[in-house]
């Protein structure tokens, strides 16, 4: 039996290694596992886009990433400008109300149709229609991540790689976690383990408020990569765990690397072979994909609940707590999310809303 924790945390994504950090830094003893490395998952395989999720309940969510990004520094750096999100589509009649919908609620994001979308960025095919959201700052996939677990690391919290761990049950108490090398005790248990947190706490298969949403992104080094982060109308329908499953074309560029998506599928694909149809699929928006070859493919699992929205803080069992379900938005609300559980976990106050409470479902 290695030295108590006070708090044991499951799961080395963005949201795990931020909650390491801010909890070493308000004095607890932390321990995190990770079965594999950290950013092995959805943190270091997603397109690396900080993007307004769109949805008043996690905007302040949001807002406090960004904040917690720009001072998060160890080799990371928050680009200072947006490049802007283009939704793109055929059919001007139809994307119009969309753009009034969310001009509407989210006046911050600048909705603005586009006369001449192809001026603006030529990458795109000269027939389509836009609005352009003054939202998106492209990162590396696995940057911030792996700040966050150099951040902890300074502030004395201990880093396990390659090193499984399940919650340690005593009654309705979390006393601990179960490993490999046997059972380590704690004062309380964070499970962030994205899209098998769920299976964690409840190994019987009775709850499962979390389940995978599959994505394969195709990384290309275009000629004329596009300035903007673009997407098809309709990716926000697949955003949920009951979305229809199939290719929506988004692209996000970075450092001359163009990362092209999406998928939000319930089954774990080959991305390989689903990548020619993204391609094809693509070359609809921006033709320079024709016959383009990909330099690299990957899947990763994103953490779906049937609502959309993450599952934070304490549940009914004691000292047991959940960080999960950001689907798409786990880079971008990680950050707030592990500082409002965080909090939860040290007794402050937390203020995590209803809609996102951990035992909503």
């Amino acid at each position: 039996m290695s030295a108590n924790a006070d708090v044991a945390i499951v799961g080395g994504g963005i949201i795990g290694c931020a909650l390491a950090a801010f909890l070493a830094e308000d004095g607890a003893r932390v321990r995190l596992y990770e079965r594999d490395e950290v950013a092995a998952g959805a943190s270091g395989r997603n397109s690396g886009l900080l993007q307004h999720p769109m949805d008043e309940a996690l905007t302040d969510i949001f807002a406090a990433s960004e904040a917690l990004y720009a001072e998060l520094g160890h080799g990371f750096e928050l680009p200072p400008e947006v490049v802007g999100v283009l939704v793109v589509g055929e059919d001007a009649a139809a994307l119009e109300p969309i753009r009034a919908e969310i001009a509407g609620q989210f006046p911050e994001l600048a909705a603005e149709a586009l006369d001449a979308p192809h001026e603006l960025e030529p990458a795109l095919a000269e027939d389509l229609v836009a609005f352009r959201l003054d939202t998106g700052r492209p990162v590396p996939p696995a940057a911030a991540t792996r700040a966050f677990a150099a951040r902890a690391r300074e502030a004395g919290a201990e880093i396990r790689e390659g090193v499984a761990a399940t919650p340690l049950m005593e009654g309705d108490r979390a006393v601990g976690v179960r490993t490999p090398q046997g059972e380590e005790p704690a004062g309380a248990v964070v499970v962030a383990a994205g899209p098998w947190s769920a299976a964690l706490v409840d190994p019987s298969g009775a709850w499962r408020p979390v389940v995978p949403s599959w994505g394969v992104n195709v990384e290309l080094r275009l000629s004329h990569p596009p300035r903007h982060s673009i997407e098809e109308t309709g990716i926000e329908s697949l955003k949920t765990s009951g979305g229809a499953a199939g290719p929506l074309f988004s692209i996000v560029t970075r450092g001359g690397v163009s990362a092209l998506g999406s998928t939000f599928l319930p089954e774990q694909p080959d991305p390989a072979e689903l990548a020619p149809a993204l391609l094809e699929r693509g070359t609809r928006f921006i033709p320079q994909l024709a016959g383009t070859h990909a330099a690299s493919v990957r899947a990763c699992a994103r953490p779906a609940s049937p609502d959309g929205r993450p599952l934070l803080g304490p549940l009914a069992t004691q000292a047991l707590f959940l960080a999960t379900g950001h689907g798409p938005w786990g880079v971008s609300l990680g950050p707030g999310s592990a500082r409002l559980v965080a909090d939860a976990v040290l007794g402050k106050p937390a203020n995590i809303p209803p809609e996102l409470a951990a035992t909503r479902f």
